[in-house]
C-alpha cells in the first residue's frame, strides 16, 4: 500500500485451531490473507496490538491449547509465531495495553496476569493477580 491508503484489517480465531487474517479489497468484500497456523485447539481470542510503527506488526491469539501465541511480522515479511507462556488452564481472553507494550491475559484459572516484552524480545510476566489476591512478580 502507498503512503496515504488506508488498508482495513482484522484477525479471527475459530474452532478450525486457526489465526486468519482478513483484508478489506478495493471492492468492499473481505478475504482471507493470511492463515496462521500454531494452536492445537480452538483459538479463543485474538487482538491485534495497537501499532507501534509501520515496521511491525503484533498479534497475541489465546486458545483451548492452554497457550498464548504472539504473532510478529517485521518489514513485511512473513507472521512469525512465539509461545508466550502454556498455562494450567484454558485461555479465554487477551488483550493489550493502549500503547500496545503490556499483554493482559485471562483464562480458566481465574486469574488474569499482566505480560511485558523485554529488550531481548523475551516475554516477562510482570503481574499475578489470582482471586483478589495480588502477587508482583
Amino acid at each position: 500500500p502507498g503512503l496515504g491508503s488506508s488498508v482495513k484489517r482484522f484477525v479471527s480465531g475459530g474452532c478450525d485451531s486457526l489465526v486468519k487474517i482478513w483484508r478489506e479489497g478495493e471492492d468492499g468484500h473481505w478475504a482471507e490473507e493470511a492463515k496462521l497456523e500454531a494452536h492445537s485447539d480452538w483459538v479463543r481470542d485474538t487482538a491485534w496490538a495497537p501499532s507501534l510503527g509501520p515496521a511491525r506488526q503484533t498479534i497475541a491469539s489465546c486458545s483451548q491449547d492452554r497457550r498464548v501465541i504472539i504473532w510478529t511480522l517485521k518489514d513485511g515479511g512473513s507472521w512469525v509465531p512465539k509461545v508466550l507462556h502454556t498455562f494450567e488452564d484454558v485461555v479465554w481472553h487477551v488483550s493489550w495495553s493502549v500503547s500496545g507494550n503490556i499483554l493482559a491475559v485471562s483464562g480458566g484459572d481465574n486469574k488474569v496476569s499482566l505480560w511485558k516484552e523485554t529488550l531481548d524480545e523475551q516475554w516477562q510476566c510482570i503481574s499475578d493477580v489470582s482471586k483478589g489476591n495480588s502477587a508482583q512478580g
